[in-house]
């Protein structure tokens, strides 16, 4: 009989100790992956005014140094990857500061393999950061 008051008090802090779930858009894979979407932009409320502070604060790693510089390339290469606005060349990591956080529909970081699959050689040497923009009146 006294086994069953304990049972009952194992139980109760076992459930009790249950971890908190953690909101699915913030988790450390979605961080880790490839693509960056508006609604984790929305729901990250921070300072995020345009696509570089969003990239910067949410995926650091798609600004960093990617690839490798030689004069075997004449120059041609450079080791941060290159910005794709709708599937155009855009230009460098720079431009991103030029396209507001809330016309990004979703961002997505191709490594160089991938980029050169997707973009061909206009993809550079360190891959590519392509933004989406959303349709006029979506949200």
């Amino acid at each position: 009989m006294s086994k069953h008051p304990l049972t009952l008090l194992a139980v109760a802090v076992l459930l009790g100790c249950g971890g908190h779930v953690p909101d699915p858009s913030i988790t450390a894979n979605t961080r880790k992956s490839g693509v960056l979407s508006y609604d984790e932009i929305i729901n990250s409320h921070a300072d995020i005014s345009n696509a570089y502070d969003a990239i910067a604060r949410l995926r650091p790693n798609w600004l960093a140094p990617h690839g490798i510089t030689s004069g075997a390339n004449n120059g041609a290469g450079t080791e941060y990857a290159v910005v794709y606005l709708d599937g155009q060349p855009y230009g460098d990591l720079n431009t991103l500061r030029g396209i507001p956080a809330f016309h990004i529909g979703s961002a997505r970081y191709y490594d160089v393999t991938q980029a050169g699959a997707r973009f061909g050689l206009r993809a550079g040497s360190s891959g590519v950061i392509e933004i989406s923009t959303k349709a006029p009146g979506s949200s």
